[in-house]
């Protein structure tokens, strides 16, 4: 009988660490992944100004995007560390520009401004240039942004995540030639509507960072 009282005890022991081991794992990827899934990123406004391709393939583009940050946590703040924004389209990179760091408070929205200006040696070949004159025709571009983001979460007690990479995707889709929000116009014909971005982990922890 104390064989048995004693080896359900040690049970009874083990049972309870391994309970509370499991609360901490639990605990810990709670705070490390439910802070980054209430960040949200929005194109709110987009403009095309220039936006056209020389006969030695140098490609001329002024491109100004208005992106919303939202961070909806309520308990813990964010710190973008380093942040960078590339622009890219028909196969082909365009411009990198860095952006100024900062920190986010709970339940608060931040813009971002990125500018992409100047020109750029593209090479367009089969697919992609018919898909380029086509847009040419119509007037209208697929572009695309992307957001390379290192980041650290604040906790309420003031502890602090290891730094942490990501990647933003945004696409503009059907972009207008010489034009703002008011004027940018999708293939519908409806006005430039917020587009939403999405995000992921950046496991090549991209160079700019």
């Amino acid at each position: 009988m104390g064989d048995c009282g004693d080896v359900c005890i040690v049970g009874f022991c083990l049972l309870t660490v391994l309970i509370i081991i499991g609360g901490i794992v639990c605990l810990i990827v709670f705070l490390g992944v439910v802070p980054y899934q209430r960040m949200k990123f929005h194109v709110n406004d987009a403009s095309l100004t220039e936006f056209y391709l020389t006969n030695d393939d140098i490609l001329h583009y002024n491109l100004a995007v208005n992106i919303s940050v939202r961070n909806s946590n309520k308990i813990e703040r964010i710190s973008y560390d380093k942040i960078s924004s590339k622009t890219y389209c028909y196969g082909n990179d365009l411009a990198l520009v860095s952006l100024t760091s900062f920190w986010q408070d709970t339940e608060s929205t931040t813009l971002l401004h990125p500018v992409f200006q100047g020109q750029t040696s593209i090479k367009l070949r089969g697919s992609r240039l018919r898909d380029f004159n086509n847009d040419q025709r119509d007037g209208s571009y697929s572009i695309y942004v992307v957001l390379y983001l290192r980041i650290q979460i604040k906790h309420a007690g003031g502890g602090k995540s290891e730094h942490d990479y990501f990647k933003v995707k945004c696409g503009l889709m059907r972009l207008h030639l010489l034009g703002s929000s008011s004027d940018n116009q999708t293939r519908t014909g409806g006005l430039f509507q917020t587009r939403r971005c999405k995000l992921s982990y950046d496991e090549s922890k991209y160079q700019s960072y």
